[in-house]
């Protein structure tokens, strides 16, 4: 068994990200039971003056939260930032909004309306193929300085890029995290009235962005029979008493939620945006997404919440609080630093994982990265058994994990032929003949070639 460690060495790889780096650091400091652990805290990014920002943000809190067991410091060589990490993190996004632009941008032009962008699709599609080659390269990296590393990935699209790292590190040192079920308790607390999420328990399975509750529990009472009790006739959505933001920010009123219910008889992710991106009849048809409501959040507004979280920083560093709050010390509900005192204590901790399949889904193909519950502690992250999904869910997805493990496999080989076969396979894309896929797929590559080096592409 593991022995508990009194100092880690903690790699974030964008670690200049602003929307992440700030909640996960400050999580890491401050967890409960961390009291005693040195912590060397290290931002690795592309971008030299946003790791050095963060820096300068948490060099002054901590000298006014008197916290001198914490270093976080900048680094821009890769070698020196992971060798001898006890944890490599992940939250880069390859291309950034730059390349993002063309994931929604070239769809569009053949009839699919992204709303999101970043895990199903041809954006999503897009968007794996042009990390693959960064996630290799930083796989081997920790083999070489790092090899006894745990890295927890946020970067999507969580189940490919996750799979990516699995298999070159191994399975039980990889682990995807997303916030996706823990959006799901707040609506269920809502619902019944109950203060925490120690009340509800459950039973999950899936993939990321698209996993289903198929069972839970409310203060130990069967939860399907008490919703539907709650329902009375009425549909979801309207006993969801106001519209819930998710944890970006942005609204759904549930619509699209509801009618999955109503049509499977399971709770989806309730998140409208990331479910309707898995069906056609959603992402072909602007009538259909402005029916249930649906936001399709633009360039534009994620480049202003890119500007707004700058400035919070910038804020934050000077002290200047007023109009934004101050920068508490006080833990988020993300799972990072939960993951990392399990391990580093060899504790046990128990929460939402997405890992490669090696049988916690008996009938999703093995291999792909699927969500469900897992335990963590210092022998590493164990996925829970789910068993197999029930026969109304498996249709919509297996094809999602089949594309998964194919875009993998082609982003690494760089089989062309074989990345455009497997967007040809989304159901999204089952309205366009072949030939209109590879012309759209060819054209997302072209925008992209600068991060694809593992393919050769042909001249227009």
């Amino acid at each position: 068994m593991a022995s508990a460690k009194k100092s880690i060495k903690v790699c974030l790889v964008g670690g200049g990200s602003q929307p992440w780096s700030p909640t996960i650091l400050r999580d890491i400091i401050f967890k409960p039971g961390m009291e005693q652990m040195r912590m060397d805290l290290v931002l690795l990014d592309l971008s030299a003056e946003r790791a050095q920002a963060m820096e300068a943000l948490f060099k002054a809190r901590l000298r006014e939260w008197k916290v001198s067991r914490a270093v976080v410091r900048a680094v821009s060589d890769p070698r020196r930032a992971i060798e001898g990490a006890d944890f490599v993190v992940f939250t880069i996004s390859t291309g950034r909004l730059e390349a993002m632009t063309h994931d929604l941008a070239i769809p569009q032009k053949y009839g699919i309306y992204h709303t999101v962008g970043d895990t199903a699709g041809p954006g999503g599609w897009a968007r794996a193929l042009r990390n693959i080659p960064v996630f290799l390269d930083y796989a081997a990296l920790i083999r070489r300085y790092a090899p006894n590393a745990y890295a927890l990935n946020y970067t999507n699209p969580m189940g490919a890029l996750t799979k990516v790292l699995a298999d070159a590190l191994g399975p039980n040192r990889v682990v995807g995290l997303c916030h996706g079920l823990f959006e799901n308790y707040e609506i269920l607390k809502a619902i019944f009235g109950v203060k925490s999420e120690e009340d509800i328990r459950v039973r999950v399975g899936g993939l990321n962005h698209f996993f289903w509750m198929l069972d839970f529990q409310v203060k130990g009472k069967a939860g399907y029979p008490l919703l539907r009790r709650k329902l009375h006739g009425r549909r979801l959505n309207e006993i969801i008493r106001e519209s819930r933001p998710d944890a970006m920010g942005w609204n759904s009123n549930k619509w699209f939620a509801s009618e999955l219910f109503e049509s499977t008889g399971y709770l989806p992710y309730l998140a409208d945006r990331h479910t309707c991106e898995f069906f056609a009849v959603t992402m072909t048809s602007q009538a259909q997404l402005k029916r249930l409501d649906i936001h399709r959040t633009t360039i534009a507004e994620r480049e202003r919440m890119y500007r707004d979280a700058a400035k919070r920083i910038r804020l934050w560093q000077r002290g200047r609080t007023a109009d934004i709050g101050p920068f508490t010390s006080k833990p988020s509900r993300e799972t990072a630093a939960d993951i990392i005192k399990a391990v580093s204590l060899n504790e046990s901790f128990c929460d939402v994982v997405n890992m490669v399949n090696v049988g916690q889904i008996e009938n999703l193909p093995r291999g792909a990265a699927v969500e469900t519950l897992g335990s963590v502690s210092g022998n590493g992250f164990t996925p829970f058994t789910v068993g197999p999904m029930p026969e109304v869910l498996l249709p919509m997805l297996v094809p999602y994990a089949q594309i998964q493990v194919r875009t993998v496999e082609a982003g690494i080989s760089g089989d062309l032929e074989a990345a455009l076969q497997a967007l040809a396979a989304d159901p999204v894309c089952a309205a366009l003949p072949f030939a209109t896929v590879r012309k759209m797929g060819l054209e997302l590559l072209r925008a992209n070639r600068r991060y694809l080096p593992q393919f050769s592409l042909p001249a227009r």
